[in-house]
């Protein structure tokens, strides 16, 4: 027992320092990422984004336009009290057109996001941006991490940790260093693999079924990025193709953006939940099957493991493929409408880089299946209590 609980001890210790060195590197890099950032746009006007109420409606010129779905059209003059930044509290008339494009028709009492703009050292210029809506997306944030919290228990706070994790990830470390110069490619994909390893052992614990579902889920990620490149250099496909490649080109001017990788990036980034979800899904069934049956072979649980990954990848690959369709679904509306032909619609850049998108993402699922299904049926068999091979 005294022997028992001294290993407990000496695996909680090593799990503690681990978890320590872990914070302190990321801890690290995340402000080596965001600090002395280059450029972002230092020629560009400064413009503030505040909250402003509406106080009234001083006219309203707007119509309900029928050839465009009943929306409205015109011209609104408010008047307007700032509530946030430099100049909270002042009050002003503000004049705006409202369009089909542009549908702010505002009442007395809304609260609107207008953008300021200093004039000279005593006067500004207000333009209303769009409704506020800060409260309401930051509220339904919180609604869904409590209803995760709540429904999910342990399990769904561990999920929300996760997810902000990732978040934190993508948002403070993965675009700064991309600002920075940093390879696209390499940097997602080494991040993406602390992503998978926090988030999955967040969620299963420092286990067998974690250690399963890492190295599944890292190579599907890795097939994928593999397949997109590969079928992005033979179709001429690179981040320069893309929607917002000319935006990106003024950004890149300001600092060392590189926009060839951002294509292979976004593909690894979309792809990573749905290959982590299926990889968590065979290595927890292959946990349980093992459980319930103490004398399974390998082979009888990369079997049963496999039965399992094949039910999970029809749906998963469903779901990345109408992701991406649905992302894409206006523009194809767009072509169709113009009654572009096969040949022409197959080979327009939007529609060739969905294609290439869906189908790598999905392949790195399919892929993901016999290896998780593979790795389980050798780390699992090690399990208290199993054998690795049935004696005849």
């Amino acid at each position: 027992m005294k022997k028992w609980l001294s290993n407990m001890k000496k695996e909680t210790y090593v799990k503690a320092v681990i978890v320590a060195l872990g914070i302190l590197i990321f801890g690290w890099v995340l402000h080596y990422a965001n600090t002395d950032l280059p450029g972002q746009m230092r020629h560009m006007p400064r413009m503030d984004f505040e909250r402003a109420r509406v106080l009234a409606i001083i006219e309203d010129q707007t119509v309900v336009d029928e050839a465009f779905e009943a929306v409205r059209r015109g011209n609104m003059v408010i008047e307007l009290e700032l509530l946030t930044g430099t100049y909270a509290g002042q009050i002003g008339q503000v004049s705006y057109h409202v369009s089909p494009l542009f549908q702010v028709t505002a009442t007395e009492g809304d609260v609107l996001s207008v953008r300021v703009g200093r004039v000279t050292n005593t006067s500004f210029d207000v333009l209303v941006h769009n409704h506020e809506r800060t409260l309401l997306l930051v509220g339904l944030v919180v609604v869904f991490f409590l209803a995760l919290s709540l429904i999910g228990g342990k399990k769904g706070f561990q999920a929300v940790l996760s997810l902000a994790f990732t978040l934190v990830s993508i948002v403070f470390l993965l675009i700064p260093l991309l600002v920075r110069g940093y390879n696209a490619i390499t940097v997602t994909i080494g991040i993406l693999a602390v992503v998978t390893v926090i988030s999955l052992l967040l969620i299963g614990g420092f286990t067998k079924k974690s250690a399963v579902a890492i190295i599944g889920c890292m190579s599907g990620v890795v097939f994928a990025a593999m397949l997109a490149t590969f079928s992005g250099h033979v179709a001429g496909i690179s981040g320069f193709n893309m929607e917002e490649a000319e935006a990106l080109l003024s950004i890149s001017m300001d600092t060392e953006l590189q926009i060839s990788g951002l294509f292979i990036s976004g593909i690894l980034i979309a792809s990573l939940g749905a290959v982590m979800d299926i990889s968590m899904t065979i290595a927890s069934a292959a946990e349980e099957i093992v459980t319930a049956n103490r004398k399974i072979t390998s082979k009888e649980l990369f079997k049963s493991s496999m039965n399992v990954g094949r039910d999970a990848m029809g749906t998963m690959s469903n779901t990345l493929i109408l992701a991406f369709i649905g992302t894409g679904l206006n523009m194809i509306i767009m072509i169709f409408a113009y009654g572009v032909t096969f040949n022409q619609f197959i080979n327009t850049d939007l529609i060739a880089i969905e294609i290439i998108r869906s189908l790598s993402g999905s392949l790195g699922i399919v892929l993901t299946v016999p290896i998780v299904a593979y790795v389980a049926s050798k780390m699992m068999m090690t399990e208290s209590g199993t054998i690795k091979k049935r004696k005849k």
